[in-house]
C-alpha cells in the first residue's frame, strides 16, 4: 500500500506526539470527577451533624447545618 502513498488508520507517521483527543476527553473527566468531589463534599458537610463529611446522622434527630 506504500507505493500508492496510502497509510494505516490510526498510524503515526510523520506527526508529532502531541496530546489527542483522548488525552482532552480524559482532562475533561477528571476535572468533572474533581468537581464532583467537591460538590458531594460540601452537601455531606451541610448534612452532617458537628460539620464533618464524614458524621451520619442520628436517624431519630435529623438536623441540617446551614
Amino acid at each position: 500500500m506504500s507505493q500508492f502513498g496510502m497509510q494505516m488508520p490510526g498510524g503515526r507517521a510523520a506527526r508529532s506526539a502531541g496530546p489527542d483527543v483522548y488525552t482532552a476527553l480524559m482532562f475533561v473527566g477528571a476535572v468533572s470527577m474533581i468537581a464532583a468531589i467537591a460538590m458531594l463534599w460540601m452537601a455531606a458537610s451541610k448534612v452532617s451533624p458537628s460539620g464533618s463529611p464524614f458524621e451520619v446522622q442520628d436517624a431519630q434527630n435529623v438536623r441540617i447545618n446551614g
